[in-house]
């Protein structure tokens, strides 16, 4: 299943596994909370799946294009191919399906029905569009039983997939204009599934599609709502959200922990439909309804500011969160944060997204959220601004999360209520500023505890972390944050922290070819020690999938074993391939990059990709196009095989000049740059600087361009002793030496002017 990490896809994994399915799931962000539900389940996850490697069918999301890797191999492979309706239509064709329809409220009515179900004797399965936001509740569930209750999505058009048994509709409001051309076009869509339908029909009493529904259906029509066949009221007040309904001892007035009127209608809805399948509703259980993740979720309620972040990405949405907060709360300052979700739709709503949000106090626009789609300009945030009325002209984009929390920033004792509205990233937006304002407004204190929701326990995670044991100089500070990641997941999530919290990010290999300062590094250090970025697997035609943070030694050994020849140069050479290739590492006349067939990275927006060989633009050590990136693993392959003892003979001859021409002591290994036609190393010798020492730092006597610390050096030794040799150099020689080294975090030019 591709795009398996997502509301829609993940909940149909755990279906299909409990249906019997052999289920292997892939997503390039995988949340820790997914990731372990899903993994629970019986639900297998992989980075990259072969589809040619023991796979009956193909499901996936609407973001997953025709042209992914995957999709081309399936294609090629004849192995069919499905979307997420269509496989979820499929998996129910022998059950009474429920299928909740609407423009709103679908994932919180089917949640409600579920719930409610839970307490009636009646046996079902379900799959819910969205994560309960209580621990341990799946979101979906197989039953061997007859009822399935599940929300059906007109958005990719697979609502023509389904022949439901009892079809319940919310509402119809114009969306998905991508796909529907008004909404009539929309309505008929509605209209061929109650046409389908085969056992009942619900509508809201009155409303338009109560004539369309009499109209196309074929099966029973009935309505819920004030003076319909399920006689409801909702009621709001300061006390809560409450239903009034009949029921056999007369009314009835329960809670529903929800809200606004709108959650009030999805509670109606859910009650019917449970009343039809269980015979009656049971009472007074949505006062423990569980909620939703994502929806009218509360992260801070003080008397002086309340803090909240809902999935409302239509005008109507907006419109119904909106009204709730004037209504319940008119005393609270209104500051709402909005991110728009698809360009297509910001572009055809744009009038009506500007009216829906003029009820704001204070508006803060945050940039269009793609899903997926081509940017235009006319679907971009800020042409909401001049739509909108005077009282809110101070109206802008925000670009980044600090210029946001301080626009945020409360300055009055007035009461506020500051509502994070969207159904993008917006979420995290939304995290990161309740533990900013929680922690003082403090970055590093807030970040830590925004990734400690965020990461799996078996990624180490350290503040102030010393780094010079980590490096083989042996020199140097702290981390202000250290951080090892498990997975994939876990690496993107520290990614995309350090992005939205704006914060300087270093990823260290073996800590070779590194000099860490002495103050260390204000910043977080990503490294990739953990088992699972240490894999070297061998395939055929000579090839390798080498982990980032395998040793270079590992791979060379493994290559041997395996007859296959143009390693051996790796043999000495004392890093990781995450940072070999990063630099292009190289030595006896061979570079890593050689041996490299393809390469996947992540790069600093968090995304994967594969990049073919042709595609690095290298030279003397460097490799611009990793200089931001994160490398995953490489696939390497042989340029020759050879016999086993003339590989070994080639290792213990390169083993044997690096024993005489290289020290053994602590050393980040060569300094400088091979001038063009000159070597770094005699230019040092000529200079006669060889033994020469700043504090416990030394040019090595057996190599010049080789600076070794002797027990106790710091990095300012070093630092001292590497500008005291580029200078006797360049004044004797004229020629200007450029270090190899890296420097975390720091300029060599400013270190060099600090130096002179």
């Amino acid at each position: 299943m591709m795009g398996a990490g997502g509301t829609g896809m993940a909940p149909l994994a755990l279906f299909l596994r409990g249906a019997g399915h052999d289920v292997t799931a892939c997503d390039d962000a995988f949340t820790q909370p997914v990731r372990e539900m899903l993994l629970s389940g019986g639900v297998k996850l992989a980075e990259l799946p072969d589809p040619g490697k023991g796979f009956d069918e193909i499901v996936h999301s609407s973001a997953i294009k025709s042209n992914h890797p995957v999709m081309i191999s399936a294609r090629q492979s004849e192995i069919p191919i499905f979307r997420r309706g269509q496989a979820l239509a499929q998996s129910v064709t022998d059950k009474k399906l429920v299928a909740v329809v609407g423009s709103h409220g679908k994932t919180t009515t089917t949640a409600m029905l579920v719930h409610l179900l839970g307490y009636a004797d009646v046996a079902f399965g379900y799959v819910v569009g969205g994560f309960f936001d209580e621990a341990g509740v799946p979101s979906a569930r197989w039953a061997a039983d007859q009822w399935v209750i599940a929300e059906v999505d007109e958005s990719d058009g697979t609502i023509e997939c389904f022949e439901p048994e009892i079809t319940v509709v919310l509402n119809c409001d114009l969306d998905h204009v991508d796909r529907y051309e008004d909404l009539e076009d929309m309505k008929a869509a509605y209209g061929r599934l109650f046409a389908r339908t085969k056992g009942q029909v619900f509508v809201p009493y009155g409303h338009e599609l109560q004539n369309l529904a009499n109209e196309e259906a074929s099966c029973e029509v009935s309505t819920f709502g004030p003076g319909g066949c399920f006689d409801a009221e909702v009621k709001e007040t300061d006390r809560g959200l409450h239903v009034i309904r009949n029921t056999e001892n007369g009314k009835v007035e329960e809670s529903v922990r929800a809200l606004g009127d709108f959650n009030g209608w999805n509670a109606v809805a859910a009650l019917v439909v449970c009343e039809k399948i269980a015979g009656q509703a049971p009472l007074d259980r949505l006062g423990s309804f569980p909620g939703l993740k994502r929806r009218q979720v509360v992260l801070c309620d003080s008397a002086e500011r309340m803090i909240m972040e809902d999935y409302a990405h239509h005008p109507v949405e907006l419109t119904a969160i909106l009204r709730h907060f004037r209504n319940v709360s008119p005393q609270r300052h209104l500051r709402v944060v909005f991110q728009p979700h698809r360009f297509s739709r910001q572009t055809s709503l744009r009038e009506s997204f500007a009216e829906a949000l003029s009820v704001a106090d204070d508006l803060y626009l945050l940039p269009t959220y793609g899903a997926g789609e081509t940017p235009s300009d006319s679907g971009r945030s800020d042409t909401l601004i001049g739509l909108l009325p005077d009282s809110l002209s101070q109206t802008r984009v925000y670009q980044g999360f600090y210029e946001l929390s301080d626009a945020l920033e409360k300055n009055s004792d007035d009461q506020d209520c500051v509502l994070f509205l969207g159904a993008g990233d917006i979420e995290k937006y939304a995290s990161a500023f309740v533990h900013f304002e929680a922690t003082g407004r403090d970055r590093w204190l807030a970040c830590g505890r925004y990734l400690r929701q965020r990461l799996s326990p078996e990624t180490a995670f350290r503040f102030n972390e010393p780094l010079a044991s980590k490096t083989t100089l042996r020199v140097g500070g702290k981390a202000r944050l250290y951080c090892e990641p498990s997975s994939l997941d876990d690496l993107r999530e520290l990614i995309m922290a350090a992005r939205l919290f704006e914060l300087p990010i270093f990823a260290l290999g073996r800590g070779s070819n590194l000099i860490v300062p002495t103050e260390g590094y204000e910043g977080i250090v990503i490294c990739m020690r953990s088992s699972s970025w240490r894999s070297i697997e061998t395939m055929s035609d000579n090839r390798l999938i080498v982990g980032s943070g395998a040793r270079l030694k590992e791979i060379c050994l493994m290559a041997c074993s395996q007859g296959l020849s143009g390693f051996e140069f790796l043999e000495g050479i004392p890093g990781t391939l995450g940072g070999a290739l990063r630099m292009n590492a190289g030595a006896m006349g061979g570079d890593i990059f050689d041996l490299v067939e393809s390469v996947t990275i992540m790069n600093k927006e968090g995304v994967r990709r594969e990049m073919n060989r042709k595609e690095f633009h290298t030279a003397y050590r460097e490799c611009p196009e990793l200089k931001d990136a994160f490398v995953i693993n490489a696939t390497m392959r042989a340029p020759a095989t050879s016999t086993d003892s003339l590989i070994l003979d080639q290792l213990r001859g390169f083993a044997k000049t690096r024993q005489h021409t290289q020290p053994y002591q602590a050393s980040a290994g060569c300094i400088f740059r091979n001038p063009m036609g000159e070597s770094a190393g005699r230019l040092i010798d000529e200079e006669g600087l060889k033994g020469i020492r700043v504090g416990e730092a030394e040019v090595s006597r057996k190599h010049g361009n080789f600076i070794i610390n002797r027990g106790g050096a710091t990095a300012e030794d070093v630092l001292s002793l590497i500008s005291l040799v580029r200078r006797k150099v360049e004044a004797s020689r004229g020629i200007v030496l450029e270090p190899e080294v890296t420097l975390m975090g720091k300029s060599w030019e400013e270190t060099f002017k600090k130096n002179l």
